[in-house]
């Protein structure tokens, strides 16, 4: 490879945003006007093909039939009136191929519940069922998922999953697919067995669970089966590998369903808790009993109020670590319930995967800038759906926040008094999955008074915005924040992408202004414009005596600048070849060619090495190997090497997994990372290692440990979680938290703060 750099000296300003603006502003215009013309392309498409895409089918009532006992026998006389959706036809490994093995979906409801009857024939020796963990991601067993989308919005829907082993999954889908929420858990009944046969699952989704619009013509729905033995994926509506399954406007639809009930629409979860604790300092112990409410109340079938007094969050799972050896921070996802009760109603601006500027994220509440827990206090959402918009509204007061002590601090420094933090969305569908929202953001966790931000945002295009099988979307934003006496700024940004089953196409382009500083948000980077530009092709064969299956090759050439003009860097990782054989092993190739101009020094870890500012050219090289999920033993499997600014990177993760049966998997990774600089710049390394053990007693009963130690930080954490479903909505959870300290990574360990904590959650429905 070539490297051709041209460097400019001293570079005029240019009017901030003019030469963007000039560029989005007609790619805008097209891209509009191809979306307007999208109808038309659709409506001339014979009927019989949209139909076949598109099938519907009448759900039946069967209040009259008697109860549904959910233990997966389907031998109810309610099932006798349920109606079969059709048959599944494979997406992989072979687009419009019929199921090598026939799938029934069978469908009816009450007034309080929707029932779900699956069947899936199958040899029994096929099937693998070694997966009972609630939420689980479901790699190693066979699985059956679907989703309701209660408001034809073809935006929103709700997820669920089951395997034959019992395992039960749920989330919510925001942004026609490209926002999925697993963390959610709402209240459902679901039973699945191993039969002679094949397998069988019964599904019961209290009515009281889900949002719905009772004037809606029909229902969104779609549901597909995975079987491991062979990789084989068939889908019910739209099965073709250019939609993707969870694109909520390419679903089929459910007509008949009304006369719903949902009582008073009030859910009341108190909580209980009781914690004890051992802090780092002095070796002290504490104990603590503490309560609380969250209230939930459904005004209308399409609306969700949501209240939270003295709020915990001792449950939730922490967060896998990750070493970062770049400039910018990494991303974390929200956990914590209460934030992702309805979060797609606050979804913004561009794709979850493509978002580094984020205008409100979550974790900013009830944090502080360090990391720390800070006390909500109380809180209130409302989030609905009313005709064709969809309101979001929170508004959370935090505890005050003490001054981190620091060498050199004013002791009289202040702290953070306790504050309102808030936001408000609002969206408009403009039907087909289109749509146009506006954000605001209120209040600063830092304490800085005044500070805002607002925005508005676009979404257009179809699953057949360039035919048949060719979709098309675009995503595009503007927002600024500021404050009183504080800086201000804008970011922008479009995306627009394509997909067909060979082909898929990316375009990004965003600008930053230094000024732009969300206090409720995320920013990766400030004071930069970046672009993207990428393809990538996907082979596919439909016969097993050839070496591989599906054979991927790609690239994308990403562009970073400032703002005043000067190269910033550039990068064009090649996908040189994804290679997956038909035993559904896999290895991939990648290699990058980038340059950048670094300003300012920057630190790498905790050690002495420290990058020099400069112009640094750098090749590196990634070799990747997955093995399949039907093994009782798995292995992923990467190495990366090449320059880094200068000097040298070597990068190493091994991550085994083994899962001799539905009650026990371990697992454990290891990551090493070796950087080495020139010209004194210092060495750094260190090793991250993991391990996870996960019990499962039964699908309503697991017990969780998960290890984390790093060479670097020389800590090693430890959680360690029992969760008892009483049943769904009433759950138990045992919760430890152990950490341990070295002062070099030679000595012994020492303990640092260790809590242990009980907590009940018991929903009552009225």
């Amino acid at each position: 490879m070539c490297l051709l750099q041209v460097r400019r000296q001293a570079p005029a300003p240019r009017p901030a945003g003019s030469w963007l603006a000039r560029r989005w502003g007609r790619a805008l215009v097209w891209l509009v006007l191809l979306t307007l013309a999208a109808p038309s392309s659709v409506a001339a498409a014979p009927q019989e093909q949209e139909a076949a895409l598109r099938p519907t089918v009448r759900v039946p009532s069967v209040s009259a039939l008697g109860q549904v006992t959910v233990d997966g026998r389907l031998d109810e006389a309610v099932w006798e009136g349920a109606v079969r959706v059709g048959d599944l036809t494979q997406t992989a490994p072979i687009e419009g191929a019929p199921m090598s093995r026939e799938t029934d979906i069978l469908l009816t409801y009450d007034a309080n519940n929707i029932y779900v009857g699956i069947v899936c024939h199958d040899d029994p020796g096929s099937v693998r069922a070694r997966q009972m963990d609630r939420d689980a991601f479901v790699r190693f067993d066979d699985v059956v998922e679907l989703w309701f989308d209660p408001f034809a919005s073809g935006r929103f829907a709700y997820w669920f999953q089951v395997t034959p082993g019992g395992s039960l999954g749920d989330a919510l889908i925001a942004d026609n697919g490209s926002s999925f929420n697993k963390d959610w858990d709402g209240i459902w009944y679901g039973s699945s067995r191993v039969t002679d046969t094949g397998w069988v699952a019964e599904l019961a989704i209290p009515v009281k669970t889900l949002s719905f619009d009772p004037s809606a013509p029909y229902w969104g729905f779609n549901v597909r089966r995975k079987r491991v033995v062979n990789g084989e994926r068939g889908r019910w509506a739209s099965p073709l590998v250019a939609y993707r399954f969870f694109q909520v406007s390419d679903g089929g639809r459910l007509t008949g369903i009304e006369g719903l009930e949902q009582g008073l629409g009030l859910d009341v979860v108190p909580y209980i808790k009781g914690l004890a604790t051992r802090a780092s300092s002095d070796r002290s112990f504490g104990a603590e009993f503490d309560a609380g409410v969250d209230l939930r109340w459904r005004p209308t079938p399409a609306s969700t109020v949501l209240v939270t007094t003295n709020t915990d969050f001792a449950e939730t799972e922490v967060d896998t670590r990750q070493v970062n050896v770049g400039r910018f921070p990494l991303f974390f996802p929200e956990r914590r319930d209460f934030f992702l009760e309805d979060a797609g109603a606050f979804e913004f601006g561009l794709p979850s995967n493509s978002r580094n500027t984020i205008p409100f994220f979550s974790r900013t509440v009830g944090r502080s800038a360090e990391g720390e827990a800070v006390p909500i206090l109380a809180g209130v959402k409302v989030t609905g759906r009313f005709g064709d918009w969809t309101v979001g509204a929170l508004d959370t007061y935090v505890d005050s926040v003490d001054p981190v002590p620091a060498s050199g601090m004013d002791p009289g420094t202040p702290g953070v008094d306790p504050q309102n933090l808030g936001v408000l969305r609002l969206q408009r569908a403009l039907g087909g999955g289109r749509s146009v929202g506006l954000i605001g953001t209120s209040g600063d966790p830092g304490g800085r008074g005044g500070r805002y931000t607002a925005g508005v945002d676009l979404r257009l295009g179809s699953a057949r915005l360039f035919g048949e099988g060719h979709s098309g979307f675009l995503w595009s934003y503007l927002m600024g924040s500021g404050g009183a006496d504080e800086p201000s700024g804008l970011a922008y940004g479009v995306q627009a992408q394509s997909r067909s089953s060979r082909w898929e196409t990316d375009f990004r382009a965003q600008r930053v202004e230094a000024g732009f500083d969300p206090a409720l948000g995320f920013v990766r980077r400030s004071g930069v414009d970046r672009y993207q530009a990428g393809a990538e092709h996907t082979w596919r064969s439909d016969d097993e005596a050839s070496l591989f299956r599906t054979v991927e090759t790609g690239a994308d050439l990403i562009l970073a600048r400032d703002l005043i003009g000067n190269e910033d860097r550039w990068s064009v990782p090649v996908d040189v070849a994804r290679l997956q054989f038909w035993s559904q092993d896999e290895v991939s190739l990648r290699v990058t060619r980038q340059a950048e101009t670094i300003d300012d020094a920057f630190d790498v870890g905790s050690g002495d090495a420290q990058v020099a500012p400069g112009d640094y050219d750098e090749t590196r090289f990634r070799l990747r190997f997955e093995s399949n999920d039907r093994r009782v033993a798995g292995l992923e499997a990467s190495a990366e090497v090449g320059d880094y600014y200068g000097g040298s990177i070597r990068r190493l993760s091994v991550e085994p997994v083994y899962i001799p049966n539905a009650h026990v998997r371990l697992g454990m990774s290891f990551e090493d990372v070796m950087v080495e600089l020139e010209d004194g710049g210092g060495d750094f390394q260190t090793q991250l290692y993991t391990w996870r053990v996960d019990l499962n007693f039964n699908p309503m009963t697991s017990w969780n440990t998960f290890l984390q130690y790093d060479t670097d930080a020389k800590n090693l954490s430890s959680q360690t979680r029992l969760r008892w479903i009483i049943e769904p909505g009433r759950e138990l959870f045992v919760v430890g938290l152990f950490g341990f300290d070295k002062a070099f990574h030679e000595s012994s360990f020492v303990t640092s703060d260790q809590s242990l904590a009980i907590k009940l959650n018991y929903t009552l429905r009225f």
